[in-house]
């Protein structure tokens, strides 16, 4: 468990601190959210049903802007909307990396906050949810931008 902490520790510093030292923050983000993926995709969860207090709210928009300072070479990519159809004329929507990227963070602090204030069980409940549910998307679209970035 002390690796998907570690993870999380470091990704959050990127929405958190908008001054993170890095030799390379983009290779360095993109092997941290596969470290993540793999983590969540290896991972099973149990729910814990203890009653715990509600996480804090975590503002997004503080959030963003770290991410911005962090990453101000990231912007908007274009993606097809229900990819695994092959449809000739498929809607292609924009996205946004900034957003992507916040939103996986705000998520894991959410997670990071429960393994400090509740314990393991919940926090890797609430990790796979989150993730099922919401992050995951996210993840996948924003290593899918790097990737294109990267050529």
């Amino acid at each position: 468990m002390s690796k998907l902490k570690n993870l999380i520790n470091r990704i959050t510093e990127f929405g958190i601190n908008p001054n993170v030292e890095s030799e390379n923050k983009t290779d360095e983000i993109q092997k941290l959210l596969v470290g993540i993926y793999s983590e969540y995709l290896n991972l099973s969860a149990e729910f814990d049903d203890s009653d715990f207090d509600e996480e804090p709210n975590f503002d997004y928009e503080s959030i963003k802007k770290n991410v911005e300072a962090n990453f101000p070479e990231f912007g908007w990519y274009h993606s097809v909307w229900e990819s695994h159809k092959i449809i000739s004329d498929a809607d292609l929507v924009t996205e946004d990396s900034i957003d992507d990227l916040t939103d996986i963070i705000k998520d894991l602090l959410e997670v990071k906050w429960r393994f400090d204030n509740t314990n393991e069980k919940n926090a890797k409940w609430h990790f796979c949810d989150l993730m099922r549910i919401h992050s995951e998307q996210h993840l996948v679209n924003f290593l899918k931008y790097i990737k294109d970035l990267k050529g």
